[in-house]
């Protein structure tokens, strides 16, 4: 992996959800893969790691290659754009009389009038026995037009099909085998290919534990191939090539659509194949002539994007549990290339961060949780990231306007001071500067501490009427801060919909074996409810003393076995069970909290009537107030 692929993966990882499949990319400038790789794993019970030569289902962006092979035709004089389609297809009927119009070109443009999709084999686990045109030509033959072919431009996969079984029809070949023969070979796409036949060399991704997705649908978006060899593919858009003409790609890039509305400024700028011809991104300079296609499937979302005035080719594609904005994404990381590589940037807003803020960029603290503060070649990003692995952006992508970090879509920006040995970040929000928070650095270390790491611990002495054990500090987990040595976070699990803090991961130092402190020093909000907790031993128990509440280490918890409830006040029964079929009868005045193994309150008494009470079928903890 080179270091432009690397400064591009760091701004992957930053937007990436905790839990994800896979996300793969590429880009590519003068014909030169510049940057390119595959995050996360390949899906299914292996989850092998994912490679940049994996495939990945590119659905729609299909429809580019379908329109090439058409296209290919059209210039061995063996079809024509504007000859009725159902000269080439002689079992094509339908109810509608006006199909004998539509022609390849309302075919490629989206203004041939059909339905839109035949969905029955459209996404199978298995592709035996299937005969998908037989499926399409019955679908259509009792379907009627939204309207007269060329009236206007309506996304469609019919017209593509239909285009696909032209090419097979036309050549006497099968679609796919025509396309390995006169596209992906004579481009080296060695990882191209549709569901019927994949290369092992290449192993499809699918998303998580589902099965791996096979489409039928070719021509409109039955391809899977690797983000390097859509890049490959795309370069015949750039350059002269043997596989297309440059007429040929000069007429799929010229504006085909139609519209009957005035003001729409979207439908008339689909291309032959492509979704826009003119594809342009709010602040970002890509020149007039543009052309992006993207793909959505069940599994995956993709993009594809052609920039002519930079000589560039970008592809990715990603798992849907990535969440992932493919357009924006796919611009900030051409726009990150561009400027790494040539030191010109794309956007129009941004400057390059300069590199004395590069030593300003990493952890940062507040008492509920870490930021980390990620700094690209000219954007940022902050995330919130919890002990647990999980994590959300706290704001959208962040420019750099030559003073202050900006933050996009929202009037808040970033800055930073320096004060009492610290450096905090600083919001503008709502019109006002207020500390957010403050930057972690290496504390020192100690050996006790570390050896409780991982370690759970529930409250012991709680009240039955204490709303707050119920909602954010019913128990803790003790972790470390990933990448700041000394920094231990007490993680509280709290309810999903507790509302005084949304996480609480409060970071503490330690002052000796057994002693901590909270150590933050910002002002207003941000270090709020610092805690200085006390762990001591009775009877061979571990306990924690913090924020007013006892904890007791979940390490030698018995087994529960219809044990009765504390008699005295403020002291609780805890238990751990393998599973929990009902609960005990809850006297007056008492009250029942039921954890999963995470440490989450699955039921609480005080909340929900006993009744309503589902029985936990996997491991967790019992606390009988």
């Amino acid at each position: 992996m080179n270091e432009l692929s690397q400064k591009l993966n760091s701004i992957l990882e930053a937007v990436l959800p905790g839990t994800y499949t896979s996300v793969s990319y590429a880009i590519a400038f003068d014909g030169q893969i510049a940057a390119a790789d595959a995050l996360g794993n390949q899906g299914g019970p292996g989850k092998k790691p994912a490679a940049p030569d994996c495939a990945y289902n590119v659905a729609s962006i299909s429809k580019i290659f379908c329109t090439a092979a058409v296209m290919q035709l059209a210039e061995r004089g063996l079809a024509d754009l504007d000859r009725p389609v159902c000269e080439y297809l002689p079992r094509f009927r339908m109810k509608d009389p006006r199909y004998r119009q539509i022609t390849l070109r309302h075919c490629l443009s989206h203004s041939s009038g059909l339905p839109g999709t035949q969905w029955r084999g459209f996404s199978v686990t298995d592709t035996a026995n299937a005969d998908y045109y037989d499926d399409v030509y019955d679908f259509l033959a009792g379907s009627t037009l939204k309207a007269a072919p060329g009236t206007y431009s309506v996304y469609c996969n019919d017209g593509f099909t239909l285009a696909e079984m032209a090419v097979a029809q036309i050549t006497g070949m099968d679609y796919a085998a025509y396309c390995r023969k006169n596209i992906f070979a004579p481009l080296g796409l060695e990882s191209a290919g549709f569901s019927e036949k994949r290369d092992p060399r290449h192993p499809l991704v699918h998303e998580g534990e589902k099965p791996a997705e096979l489409l039928l649908v070719r021509g409109a978006a039955g391809l899977s191939i690797s983000m390097p060899d859509l890049c490959r593919f795309g370069q015949i858009f750039l350059e002269d090539s043997a596989v297309l003409s440059r007429r040929s790609r000069d007429e799929m890039a010229v504006p085909q659509g139609r519209t009957f509305l005035k003001t729409d400024e979207r439908s008339g700028f689909y291309g032959l194949g492509w979704d826009v011809v003119n594809f342009f991104v709010p602040h970002y300079s890509l020149g007039a002539h543009a052309l992006y296609k993207g793909g959505n499937s069940f599994q995956f979302s993709s993009g594809f994007l052609i920039v002519p005035e930079c000589r560039a080719v970008c592809a990715i594609s990603h798992t849907h549990d990535c969440k992932l904005n493919t357009q924006a994404l796919l611009v900030r990381l051409l726009s990150e290339a561009h400027l790494a590589l040539t030191g010109s940037s794309l956007s129009e807003r941004s400057r390059p961060i300069p590199e004395k803020l590069r030593p300003l960029g990493g952890v940062y603290l507040t008492q509920g949780g870490a930021l980390n503060l990620r700094l690209h070649g000219e954007t940022a990003d902050l995330t919130w990231e919890f002990a647990d692995g999980e994590k959300s952006l706290y704001c959208p992508s962040m420019y750099w306007d030559g003073e202050k970090l900006c933050c996009d879509g929202a009037e808040r920006t970033f800055s930073f001071e320096k004060a009492a040995g610290e450096t905090f970040l600083m919001t503008r929000f709502n019109g006002r500067n207020l500390p957010a928070a403050q930057k972690a650095r290496p504390l020192p270390g100690n050996e006790a501490w570390n050896a409780r790491l991982g370690r759970t611990y529930l409250v012991c002495d709680a009240d039955p009427t204490d709303l707050v054990i119920g909602e954010d500090m019913t128990g803790f987990r003790l972790a470390a801060l990933k990448g700041v040595p000394g920094v231990w976070l007490m993680s509280f699990a709290e309810k999903d919909d507790s509302g005084v803090y949304s996480r609480f991961d409060a970071p503490v130092q330690a002052v000796d074996s057994s002693t901590g402190k909270g150590f933050l020093l910002t002002p207003a909000n941000p270090s709020r409810d610092s805690l200085d907790p006390v762990f001591f031993t009775e009877n061979g128990i571990e306990y924690c003393s913090a924020a007013s509440y006892t904890y007791r280490s979940t390490a030698s918890l018995p087994a529960y076995a219809g044990q009765p409830f504390p008699a005295e006040r403020r002291r609780s029964g805890l238990y751990r069970f393998e599973c929990l079929g009902g609960l005990p009868v809850i006297p007056e005045k008492h009250r029942v909290i039921v954890l999963d193994k995470e440490l989450h309150v699955v039921f609480d008494s005080l909340f929900t009537p006993a009744d309503k009470f589902t029985p936990v079928k996997e491991e967790g903890y019992l606390i009988l107030i």
